[in-house]
């Protein structure tokens, strides 16, 4: 199968890639319009500090989104996320400029976004045959991509043209045409109402918390995400102290960086939609973050601004390889009943993870030179993922549907397109 075929052959596919494409650019149109409309009022720095939270607050709850997939339909939580999402980034853009009023709708529109993840976590495995998960989720992965590649771009661009509010407005427009192609997606209905006792909101919760670590894959990854984005995080705070102070780059070097590595991760999720790019999920998702860990490493020691440039874009390689390996061994290594609640907390890892990274890179970075930072970040990362190894291996080897202690889950219990 090429490339594209996955594409001509699966419309349920193509609906979902191109809602999820648009909705995304349009996501990064709003981080940047978000950021000049709050600047523009002069709420300053602290206005700033609450918006950036209200975006980041409601990550942590992934676990309870992760449970409603279990007992709602899914396309009605698709599109329910969707279009509340619009009607949010309405409200954002019509009211005055005001943190006490923008924080509670950013707040909100983030929470519909957890919740659109966790149900989107259960998608792929229903309408993606399994010997295409990896090209799909590399596909789903350029999507992603070049949210961080254009949006930034189309954001400035637009909030120019038409300011802040008309670009916000945009982004509502896309969620929207998102929501338009979602109809086109078959019903899915909730797995865990297919057979057996049906646990309790709460205790589907935590059985999900439980599951993921209990069952030794998803744990492994947990840890990973949590510890592995904690290091990584890093080179999100101490990349503008390099190129300002170390490489003499400056404002333009610094967002050629970006570019450097933005660039790279859409290359390579590209390069992973290839029918010939046959490499497991694990390999992927370990060897994935080792590259990002040497690319920080060489970063670090990169003596000038042209090679640092080149050393961002093997990180971002790296991340965006990992990213693909780690979708995919979820959805091939946790029964189709917990893909939702196991996503949830994942997606809640990797926000503990950078929340971490947040928290202490500040003092770390005042006390240690960027190069020193970058080290500590590529050597932790490159340690971390070794050390969770030996349990993604025997993942992909081992009947994975199943936690250690627990009964194997049937295989064909889990739905496909």
């Amino acid at each position: 199968m090429s490339s594209f075929q996955l594409f001509r052959e699966n419309p349920a596919f193509r609906r979902y890639w191109t809602a999820r494409s648009v909705s995304l650019v349009g996501d990064g149109v709003a981080t940047v319009a978000l950021l000049l409309l709050i600047t523009g009022s002069g709420a300053g720095a602290t206005g700033v500090a609450a918006l950036l939270l209200a975006q980041a607050v409601p990550r942590f709850f992934g676990p309870i989104a992760g449970a409603l997939p279990d007992r709602f339909e899914v396309k009605r939580l698709l599109l329910l996320a969707e279009v509340g999402q619009g009607l949010a980034f309405i409200a954002i853009a019509l009211v005055p400029s005001n943190t006490a009023l923008l924080v509670p709708l950013v707040a909100l529109s983030s929470a519909l976004a957890t919740v659109f993840n966790a149900a989107g976590r259960t998608v792929m495995p229903r309408i993606v045959e399994e010997p295409q998960l990896m090209p799909a989720n590399a596909w789903m992965g350029t999507a992603f991509n070049l949210q961080a590649a254009l949006g930034p771009v189309l954001g400035g661009t637009v909030a120019a043209l038409l300011d802040a509010r008309g670009a916000l407005l945009i982004n509502a427009v896309s969620f929207f045409v998102g929501a338009a192609l979602l109809l086109g997606l078959p019903k899915m209905e909730p797995v865990a109402a297919s057979g057996g006792d049906r646990p309790g909101f709460l205790a589907g919760i935590g059985a999900g918390i439980a599951f993921t670590w209990k069952h030794r894959t998803a744990r492994a990854i947990f840890l990973l995400l949590l510890f592995g984005i904690m290091f990584a995080s890093l080179d999100n705070i101490v990349l503008v102290l390099l190129s300002r102070d170390v490489l003499d780059g400056g404002p333009f070097g610094f967002g050629l960086l970006g570019t450097g590595s933005g660039a790279a991760m859409v290359a390579a999720s590209l390069w992973l939609t290839r029918p010939t790019a046959k490499v497991s999920a694990v390999t992927l998702l370990a060897g994935g973050w080792i590259l990002a860990g040497v690319g920080l490493l060489l970063t670090g020691a990169a003596p000038v601004l042209a090679v640092a440039v080149i050393t961002q874009a093997v990180m971002g390689v790296g991340n965006s390889i990992a990213l693909i390996g780690e979708e995919t061994l979820l959805q091939k290594a946790v029964p189709a009943d917990m893909l939702g609640r196991v996503g949830g907390s994942f997606s809640s890892a990797a926000f503990a993870g950078s929340a971490l990274a947040y928290g202490i890179g500040g003092f770390v970075a005042a006390s240690i030179s960027p190069r020193t930072s970058l080290f500590i970040a590529g050597t932790g990362l490159i340690v971390i993922t070794l050390l969770c190894l030996p349990a993604l291996r025997a993942g992909g080897r081992t009947d994975v549907n199943a936690p250690e202690d627990g009964p194997a889950v049937d295989a064909a219990a889990s739905p496909t397109a």
